[in-house]
């Protein structure tokens, strides 16, 4: 009896110890199946589908905890995946902190200095020609009446040797622009000749002149000296040094500005119809596209309807990489066309050397890695950029209770300056989407004056 009893035991505790392990088995399947759905499922399906197995059937405290850091893992993939589409994460939004930080993220400044040298250089050539310095004795002679701008009428032109000096400073200021030389200084010079020039006349008014006015004003507030500059060889600290995220993002946003404003301007019948250009298809340019259709399709679906849907949606396709690409193609041959089709100045070149600025930021260096020996010390730098005091590193913001302050301490890594220059951006960013809309100031301006 004594040997029955401990074989029954024996065999209730294998049977105990069996189902255990079933039960363990059973438990590890169910959570390499909720793992597996947790990859798949969307968020918000996951938390219901969560919720139903929950509520169903009771789980311990390690299925928790082994679901919560499964939920971390989701999130962290899904924020790294959008941080490789879009270059940030939806956690650089989640405060004011987070988002003047990102902002001021370090970035190469190679490509923002080679802009910024072919901006300059683009505005030596365009202020003898289409600013009019090489007949100033046509457009500024002695009693001239001109049509004013609304809100400044006040503004007169200087006679005519004081407005020669006006252009000359303008010029320089360009040419220290291009050549990064003694740089703020160059930009003031460029930028407050440069619109009141441009605000002396409105019958002078276009929409090239008018960006070009907006890009100096940007730049003047830029660090866009840091690399293949004068002030870089004249100070180290200057010299391949880091430039803040935001400067890319007010050039970006104002060319995809650019493009956007010119598509939807486009959607009113004249244009959709093909009445607004119907001569243009004439030109010799469009002889390739007649190989296959008539000249009246020329006119509609190439000039008019590709016009309408590359300005549309080239502000889109160079802000990701998977289409740049083929935006860059097709940009780059529609200025090239502008070029020769209408007298425009440097315009189409200017859109050209901004679209650079939408790829990568370090563009530049491995072409110039490839350069031959002879032109190496007249090449920029290649190596990469040091630390500068304009940016807030991830350095300076790992380890605190968030990302714009430091554990038991209130100072934020980022300067009263940087917030405000990030209060700036925002502010000038909205504004440039509304003023598009703003007739009716200057509508009710001209009402009240006449």
């Amino acid at each position: 009896e004594r040997q029955e009893k401990g074989v029954r035991g024996e065999r209730q505790r294998r049977g105990e110890r069996q189902e255990k392990g079933e039960r363990r088995e059973a438990e590890e399947r169910r959570g390499s199946w909720l793992a597996a759905r947790v990859r798949a499922a969307a968020p918000g399906q996951l938390e219901m589908r969560r919720a139903g197995v929950d509520s169903a059937e009771p789980v311990g405290q390690p299925q928790q905890a082994r679901g919560s850091d499964e939920k971390e893992a989701m999130m962290e993939q899904n924020e790294s995946k959008m941080k490789r589409i879009f270059g940030f994460e939806l956690l650089d939004f989640r405060s004011w902190h987070r988002f003047v930080c990102l902002l001021h993220r370090p970035t190469d400044p190679a490509s923002l200095g080679v802009f910024r040298l072919l901006f300059g250089l683009l505005m030596t050539i365009d202020i003898p020609q289409e600013r009019g310095l090489s007949s100033l004795d046509h457009r500024y002679f002695d009693d001239l009446v001109v049509c004013r701008f609304p809100l400044f009428n006040f503004l007169k032109p200087l006679p005519l040797d004081w407005m020669y000096m006006v252009f000359v400073v303008m010029w320089l200021g360009a040419v220290g622009i291009m050549l990064g030389c003694c740089y703020r200084l160059s930009c003031l010079m460029f930028s407050i000749t440069y619109w009141y020039n441009f605000l002396l006349d409105k019958t002078s008014w276009n929409n090239h002149s008018y960006l070009y006015g907006l890009i100096g004003f940007q730049l003047t507030f830029m660090d866009a000296n840091r690399y293949w500059s004068v002030d870089g060889l004249r100070n180290a600290k200057k010299r391949n040094a880091d430039v803040p995220l935001w400067n890319y993002t007010l050039l970006r946003t104002q060319i995809f500005i650019v493009y956007f404003i010119a598509g939807v301007k486009k959607l009113d019948a004249d244009w959709v119809e093909g009445y607004s250009m119907n001569q243009l298809a004439g030109h010799w340019l469009f002889h390739p596209f007649k190989l296959l259709l008539s000249e009246e399709l020329v006119n509609l679906l190439v000039v008019h309807g590709g016009g309408l849907v590359l300005d549309l949606t080239a502000g889109y396709l160079l802000f990701f990489n998977s289409t740049r690409p083929i935006a860059l193609i097709f940009v780059s041959y529609f200025h090239c066309m502008n070029s020769q089709l209408f007298n425009i100045g440097m315009f189409p070149y200017t859109m050209l050397a901004t679209s650079p600025l939408f790829c990568c930021p370090d563009w530049p260096r491995p072409i110039i890695r490839r350069f031959p020996a002879f032109l190496k010390h007249l090449s920029p730098l290649t190596e990469a950029p040091g630390r500068s005091a304009s940016c807030v590193y991830p350095s300076d913001t790992q380890g605190g209770e968030g990302i714009g302050q430091q554990p038991g301490s209130s100072r934020a890594p980022h300067t009263r300056r940087q917030q405000l220059g990030a209060a700036f951006l925002v502010l000038y960013i909205a504004e440039q989407f509304f003023l598009p809309y703003s007739h009716f100031i200057t509508q009710v301006s001209e009402e009240r004056a006449g």
